[in-house]
């Protein structure tokens, strides 16, 4: 009875508390005074239904537009929970964006390889070559003014091809210095072998420096020489002193002169032995004698053409002479022509006078010489022009004259 008594008593409690909270929220629409109780009763009812189903729509719809809110800070019983007005946060913070660098691998970033590519070998020139050293007559020599000497370099075939012996050591520019034009390539030299070419010279009658460049040529006359060109020259450099009482060598000065012979107009100096035909001058260091030994002072070859009226002569420039001078010389057959005839004529002229002859000596190859020695006080003061001349006699065939040590003596 009792349990049936409060249960009365909490459905009486629910209602009343239903009913006041209607009127409070339908305040503004109480009911007029000419409206009934039960009408308004009626819209109370109304009124919570609605409230009923706005909160039940709220609550579906809350989890997708309700905002976090912030726990509030649990009350202890010393201290009250004071609320604060800090802004809570959105929740809908923007997500940076993360940008993604692509790194294209460049050439650098490829470590090197240890693989070395060995550089391209140069080629060497077929015809090269390389200055070694002086063997005689170092630059700056002092030799005595009509003197002979022998030139000897040593050399290095550094070139790719065999020098044959159709090579030949050229003169080829400066001060000749009775050097012959040509001499033969004595031996093959092959890459990288060394030999030793030497040339006969006489050192010329004035005093003062002189130097004489040469190279090689190939079998088809093309120079080559030293450096990376393979263009330079090698030379012979002297510095010629005063030779005592020698004023004038006719031998060192052979190619100052001008040449002729019958055959031809004009002969090159040094000639060649080979050129019999047309006759040839040629200056040498060491001159074979008619007795076939080898001479120590310089002289002079001159060879007419092989006809039978051949000659060659000389026609020297003009030199002062003076009181005491003369004209001295050995003249006699070249060695080895057995079968030598010939003439020797030593002439002169003074400006364009006419030509005079100093003397003339006939030789033949017998083992004997004539010393030639001839006065020259009465051109005193005057400038000079000799000319010295070889002719053919009875028999043309080895008609070689030899002029030894030919010269100008002054006292």
């Amino acid at each position: 009875m009792k349990n049936q008594k409060r249960k009365f008593n909490r459905w009486i409690l629910v209602v009343t508390t239903i009913l006041v909270g209607a009127v409070v929220l339908s305040a503004c629409n109480m009911p007029s005074p000419t409206e009934s109780m039960d009408e308004a009763v009626q819209h109370a009812m109304e009124t919570l239904q609605a409230k009923a189903t706005q909160d039940a729509f709220q609550t579906m719809v809350a989890p997708f537009t309700q905002t976090a809110t912030p726990l509030a800070p649990t009350a202890t019983a010393s201290q009250p929970v004071v609320p604060t007005n800090t802004p809570i946060p959105p929740t809908n913070t923007p997500i940076p964006t993360v940008v993604v660098t692509v790194v294209t691998p460049t050439a650098t970033s490829v470590p090197p390889t240890a693989t070395r590519i060995p550089p391209t070998p140069t080629p060497l020139p077929c015809n090269w070559v390389e200055f070694i050293k002086d063997v005689t007559i170092p630059d700056g020599t002092k030799i005595t003014g009509g003197t002979s000497f022998t030139k000897i370099w040593r050399l290095r075939n550094a070139g790719s091809c065999t020098w044959t012996t159709e090579y030949d050591l050229a003169f080829v520019k400066g001060d000749q210095m009775s050097a012959p034009n040509y001499v033969d390539m004595p031996k093959a030299v092959k890459p990288g072998e060394t030999i030793d070419l030497s040339v006969d010279m006489i050192a010329p009658s004035a005093p003062g420096k002189y130097t004489a460049y040469f190279m090689l040529v190939n079998q088809n006359g093309v120079r080559f020489g030293t450096g990376s060109d393979a263009k330079g020259a090698f030379w012979v450099n002297i510095e010629v002193t005063q030779a005592k009482n020698v004023f004038y060598h006719f031998a060192s000065e052979a190619c100052k002169a001008s040449w002729s012979s019958n055959a031809t107009g004009t002969l090159s100096c040094p000639g060649k032995t080979k050129d019999v035909n047309i006759g040839y001058v040629i200056p040498q260091g060491e001159p074979i004698r008619e007795d076939g030994a080898k001479e120590n002072e310089p002289g002079l070859i001159t060879r007419p053409d092989n006809t039978a009226a051949g000659f060659i002569t000389g026609y020297y420039p003009f030199i002062a002479i003076k009181n005491g001078d003369r004209f001295k010389a050995t003249i006699m057959c070249e060695g080895g022509m057995t079968k030598c005839d010939i003439y020797f004529t030593v002439q002169y002229r003074v400006g364009s006078d006419s030509v005079q002859t100093l003397g003339q000596w006939h030789e033949v190859n017998e083992g004997m010489w004539t010393r030639v020695d001839i006065d020259l006080s009465a051109l005193d003061g005057k400038n000079v022009q000799f000319i010295l001349t070889v002719n053919n006699g009875a028999d043309s065939s080895q008609n070689s004259g030899l002029w030894l040590n030919p010269i100008i003596y002054r006292p």
